[in-house]
């Protein structure tokens, strides 16, 4: 091997671990019957668009944290600007706007996002 050639990998970016995470929420969702679309712009805050025929359509925003939250007045507050942006979607009836936070070693945290407010979802989608 040429000296010039390093053999260290890069270190990643917040950009990558967001789309490693995205992709796990990806994959969660298929294996419990959905299908998902992934948005373009990883800007926008609706990162996945997923849904089947015995539940309602998922708008879903990913996040992830090495600490755990204690719930959804910690959430609302670690996150603000992006629950607000997701209460700012327009949504028909039975449409779910979900935030779904990876948060340390527990894992999945779910939180159903309405215009007025947040609230958990426990431990399932929709």
């Amino acid at each position: 091997m040429p000296a010039s050639e390093s053999t260290e990998t890069a270190p990643t970016t917040y950009h990558q671990r967001g789309r490693a995470v995205e992709a796990m929420a990806f994959a969660l969702l298929g294996k419990r019957g959905y299908s998902v679309i992934r948005s373009m712009r990883y800007s926008s805050s609706v990162h996945l668009v997923a849904w089947c025929d015995r539940s309602r359509p998922l708008f879903v925003h990913v996040k992830r944290t090495r600490q755990e939250v204690a719930g959804a007045s910690e959430v609302a507050a670690l996150w603000r600007d992006d629950i607000t942006a997701l209460q700012a979607i327009p949504r028909w009836d039975g449409v779910s706007v979900q935030l779904w936070i990876h948060a340390g070693p527990k894992g999945w945290r779910f939180f159903e996002i309405f215009p007025g407010g947040i609230a958990e979802v426990d431990g399932h989608v929709a």
